[in-house]
């Protein structure tokens, strides 16, 4: 018998270690965010398809009333950059990233800053399908991504970018999984701070993946976080619903966020440096009939009704805050 119960307590032993290795990961893998997040209303029975499938040259807005922050108000070219950390605990082999889109007036007081993203947005690859690629003239490759030079983006204390992250609550709502308070829609770009508890702030890491002539850091928010029981007409899902419980560590997470936001919003690549084994899913599109009658990957950005003044829209979205906030 002694062998028999050698052998049982070998699997017994090795289901513990299984079951401990799995609580770890789940702690150390697992980005909760920070607070209970607070979203902007996007209701809206009104939304504009936008053509994301070439170089990002040719977007202009429609209504003013699209413009919801008055940080951005004055901005027509934002520059998109990916934020990069890794998770505590993992040996910095696990990574959260997040999206920063910040306005170009961001930077006005620092025009050398301004200069270096210039010269690195030449280098980009302006659509997702054009990584990579010989020049004709000789030039460099174009590539999908820079890393911005720390010394540089250290620097820049003005609040007037939008910062996108995703991670996991318990919450069941739309988007509330991404937090949109102030602190996010108001965001300094030599922030160390995620929108995830666990991230390691110290490490970050910066890079610019593009320049958008019109899509806001906002746009992208509405255009992830359709909530259709507040849309009088029904709108496509932008790849997942984004909800604290809709978060996965491997196949629903932040990474798979930021990829939603570069590919499907802006048209760029959704590459990402280093990420491994966080970074595992490669996000489909949702199909959309541009008016041209051509199919389009891409995802759909509300536009605020057209009867309600800049006041009333800003009054309602406030109002939404404001009962989220009690709940």
């Amino acid at each position: 018998h002694r062998p028999t119960m050698a052998k049982a307590t070998t699997v017994l032993l090795t289901i513990a270690v299984i079951l401990c290795l799995g609580v770890i990961a789940r702690h150390n893998l697992r980005g909760d965010i920070q607070k209970h997040p607070l979203r902007s209303s996007t209701s809206s029975s009104n939304y504009e398809l936008l053509d994301t499938t070439g170089p990002l040259t040719r977007l202009k807005i429609k209504n003013a009333a699209q413009q919801t922050s008055a940080n951005n108000s004055n901005d027509n070219e934002y520059f998109v950059f990916l934020q990069k950390f890794p998770l505590q605990n993992t040996w910095q082999m696990i990574f959260h990233t997040e999206v920063v889109v910040c306005p170009r007036s961001t930077f006005d007081d620092d025009a050398n800053f301004l200069s270096t993203l210039d010269q690195m947005a030449k280098t980009l690859s302006s659509a997702q399908n054009n990584n990579n690629q010989d020049n004709n003239d000789g030039t460099t490759n174009k590539v999908s991504f820079l890393q911005v030079p720390e010394d540089q983006w250290i620097q820049q204390t003005n609040s007037k970018c939008v910062q996108l992250g995703y991670g996991g609550a318990t919450c069941p709502s739309t988007c509330c999984g991404s937090p949109h308070g102030t602190d996010n829609t108001n965001y300094a770009l030599n922030s160390r701070q995620a929108v995830i508890g666990n991230a390691m702030g110290d490490a970050k890491q910066l890079y610019l993946y593009g320049v958008s002539d019109s899509i806001s850091g906002m746009d992208a928010y509405r255009a992830v976080c359709v909530d259709n029981k507040t849309t009088t007409a029904a709108m496509p899902t932008c790849v997942s619903h984004w909800a604290g419980t809709d978060y996965n560590p491997l196949t629903n997470n932040c990474n798979t966020f930021t990829s939603t936001i570069l590919k499907c919003v802006y048209g760029l690549s959704d590459d990402k440096p280093n990420l491994g084994i966080s970074d595992m899913v490669t996000v489909a599109c949702p199909m959309e009939k541009r008016d041209d009658g051509m199919d389009v990957p891409q995802c759909l950005i509300p536009v605020p009704p057209t009867s309600l003044s800049d006041e009333a829209a800003a009054a309602a979205a406030a109002d939404q805050l404001d009962m989220e906030q009690v709940e």
